[in-house]
């Protein structure tokens, strides 16, 4: 048993070492290189994948396309890396950028660091596997009178007796639950997988065994859940599905007729597949899809419940390339075949997904508000009397802050005004006011007392984050470099295109002069005798405007780029480039 289990460590030592080799590898081959800069395989791979839809889509891409991209991209770098060695980074002006932007960043970085990590993560682990389970739901509401909550409580205990006592948790569900759909279901949920429920009945169900079902009852908003699970299994990304549908037979009022002709009909075509009949073929042939029919009954990627149920059933328990049917769903009978299928994607490839998905769920907004207050706590957050006094005095409690021009209201003596001390530092009116021109929560709410405070305590939250992000010296992070790189790189490309490009775009009256005679026949118009006339120089001087100083401007960046190029020579690695994304 031992030797067996150091083979299998042996084993997957080795498995994740050529994984990590493969990564480390990409990061490394240089693809590009500019003057003494390098673009390595990896990081032109990162940035593309930014531009489509998905990796799959990136791989489909021609190698004229990632040509296309991969030269643009080399072209941003080129200005960037010109702009750097010129000392442009040290404008006062990007500077004053750079610092507004650490100062906004640093708390999102902060709260994907020490909230949102830890839980995407579990998400990810979570949604490798899908569950099926059963529910019997005691009606409460979110705040019960107290002998409401005794009653449902005890009505829940008596269930779980019931089920502990052997019977069986579809027919206890029709008798006792609450839920509207368990006539149709007898208490079934079907398949699902993290993320598409509340956390209290997600946990509860991730936390049983097959077979199992909850001892105490699940307390959600909905009410109080008996919980069983009934399936648990590994989870595809994804599944491509064709299938022909045979329609049933209706009368005039619309009811079923010769239902026993039209399964024949099916199982005749079913049989047709196992005999080695070309599916497609017998799409063309059979279907009553008008939609599919012309690509062979194809019905593209979707995941699990995407499908009615029936169909859904069946097609997840089909291996690729196998068929099934006749199966009966509202829509008639289906022949299905699976065609392919995507396995769970690795978790690098689904972070930014999990991460817009989790902080869409009232749990992060938990999470997030109870991270802040302890943050507040730790560095004794409080609300200073007389500002909040004094705030209060200006504003009108029936109106709202989108009913005021605050920057008129308040004197710049005001602005300095300290409305909440924490750990030494003061938060002022200035910060709130800024605070409001970013955040739109507060415009149409009266402006109460409460509300007041409200906005001084949310405006508190940016600054007591900054205070714990300096605290983790949170700019030493390679992600934090990265993404700020980033950001300075934009900006230091758009001073570029202002200062060495547009600022040197010049057009006089004889160039639109000459513009508008040498693209005349683009300014023709036909009148109503259906004769063609030119639009006069004076009605479209607009236009040609604007179109000469693009023209002049793409010229002008040409001139500019070439003149990079020659001051640092380009190399492209074209084998490098032929393997992008092919692993």
């Amino acid at each position: 048993m031992k030797l067996k289990f150091k083979m299998y460590s042996f084993l997957l030592f080795i498995v994740l070492a050529v994984i990590t080799s493969v990564n480390c590898s990409r990061e490394k081959k240089t693809l590009a290189e500019l003057g003494d800069e390098k673009v390595t395989l990896g990081e032109f791979e990162k940035q593309y994948l930014k531009t489509v839809i998905n990796i799959d889509s990136a791989k489909n891409k021609s190698i004229d396309d990632k040509r296309q991209f991969l030269n643009l991209y080399i072209n941003f770098r080129l200005k960037v890396k010109d702009a750097r060695e010129r000392g442009i980074i040290n404008n006062p002006d990007l500077q004053k950028e750079i610092a507004e932007y650490k100062r906004t960043y640093s708390p999102t970085f902060l709260v994907d660091k020490e909230i949102v990590e830890e839980q995407i993560k579990k998400l990810y682990d979570r949604k490798k596997e899908e569950v099926r389970a059963s529910h019997i739901l005691i009606n409460l509401s979110e705040n019960p009178a107290p002998q409401d909550s005794i009653a449902a409580y005890q009505k829940a205990d008596s269930v779980i007796q019931k089920l502990k006592d052997g019977a069986n948790f579809s027919d206890v569900a029709m008798e006792y639950s609450q839920d509207r759909t368990v006539k149709m279901n007898g208490g079934d949920l079907y398949y699902f997988t993290a993320g598409m429920t509340v956390p209290e009945f997600e946990d509860a169900v991730y936390d049983l065994k097959v077979g199992d079902f909850t001892k105490k009852p699940v307390r959600t908003m909905f009410g109080l859940h008996i919980v069983k699970l009934t399936d648990k299994k590994s989870r595809l990304e994804s599944i491509r599905a064709s299938h022909i549908l045979i329609q049933d037979k209706r009368d005039s009022l619309g009811n079923i007729i010769d239902s026993a002709g039209t399964y024949q009909k099916a199982l005749d075509i079913y049989n047709k597949t196992k005999s080695g009949n070309d599916f497609a073929s017998l799409v063309q042939q059979f279907t009553d899809d008008a939609a599919t029919k012309q690509n062979g009954g194809d019905l593209g990627y979707f995941d699990r419940r995407r499908m009615t149920q029936p169909f859904d059933s069946a097609v997840f328990l089909l291996r690729v390339n196998e068929v099934t049917g006749p199966i009966k769903t509202q829509f008639g009978w289906h022949i299905i075949k699976k065609t392919d299928e995507k396995e769970y994607l690795p978790y690098d490839k689904q972070k930014e997904n999990l991460k817009n998905e989790y902080k869409r769920t009232k749990q992060y907004k938990d999470d997030y508000n109870k991270y802040v207050a302890d943050l507040k706590k730790k560095y004794d957050f409080s609300l200073a009397d007389d500002g909040i006094n004094f705030l209060k005095s200006k504003f009108d409690t029936t109106k709202t802050i989108a009913d005021y021009n605050l920057d008129s209201l308040f004197t710049p003596q005001d602005k300095e005004r300290v409305l909440a001390k924490f750990d030494g530092t003061d938060v002022k009116l200035t910060d709130v006011l800024n605070h409001l021109n970013t955040n739109r929560d507060f415009q149409r709410i009266a402006l109460t007392a409460a509300t007041v405070i409200n906005i001084v305590n949310s405006a508190g939250e940016q600054p007591v984050m900054n205070k714990r992000a300096a605290e983790l010296d949170i700019e030493k992070d390679d992600e934090y470099m990265a993404n700020l790189r980033d950001y300075e790189n934009g900006l230091l490309v758009f001073r570029i295109d202002q200062d060495e490009l547009w600022a040197k775009v010049k057009t006089s009256e004889d160039d639109l002069k000459s513009y508008y005679e040498s693209n005349k026949s683009k300014y023709s118009k036909v009148d109503s005798a259906g004769n063609t006339a030119y639009k006069p120089l004076d009605e479209v001087k607009a236009e040609i405007s604007n179109e000469l100083q693009q023209v002049k401007y793409k010229d002008a960046e040409k001139a500019y780029i070439d003149s990079l190029r020659q001051k640092y020579p380009v190399k492209i690695n074209e084998e490098v480039l032929a393997e992008s994304f092919k692993q």
